[in-house]
């Protein structure tokens, strides 16, 4: 679950007006999450509702999202499948209105501190 959570805390980056596009900013473009420790994670995130997440260590993870309403995005790990099925997936709100330059900071529930950036193309 820890590794879906950091994939959708880098995508709780564009919030629009109807859930059916909100992650419209970071289609065909790149989102970078640092971590406290200064690690990057990259995270494409596609129109046909699927996400890729390149990890520090060189993992490469992969799965689908899909809207619980119009502010909470779930997400499911399909590539590798998660060993404990019960990790496999989770929900987040989705908050934010950023796009394509921006970069911000955010906290997790640790109260540490991570920087997320959307950059263009991949």
């Amino acid at each position: 679950m820890k590794r879906i959570l950091l994939a959708s805390a880098a995508l709780a980056l564009t919030m629009g007006a109807a859930h059916a596009d909100q992650f419209a900013a970071v289609y065909g473009n790149t989102v970078t999450n640092t971590g406290p420790d200064g690690k990057k994670t990259v995270i494409y995130v596609n129109a046909d509702k699927t996400w890729e997440q390149h990890r520090p260590d060189g993992t490469v993870l992969k799965g689908t999202f899909t809207w619980k309403d119009d502010t909470h995005a779930c997400f499911t790990q399909t590539d590798p499948a998660p060993a404990d099925p019960s990790k496999a997936g989770g929900c987040d709100e989705i908050k934010g209105d950023h796009k394509v330059g921006d970069t911000w900071t955010d906290k997790d529930d640790k109260g540490q501190t991570w920087t997320m950036s959307i950059t263009a193309g991949r």
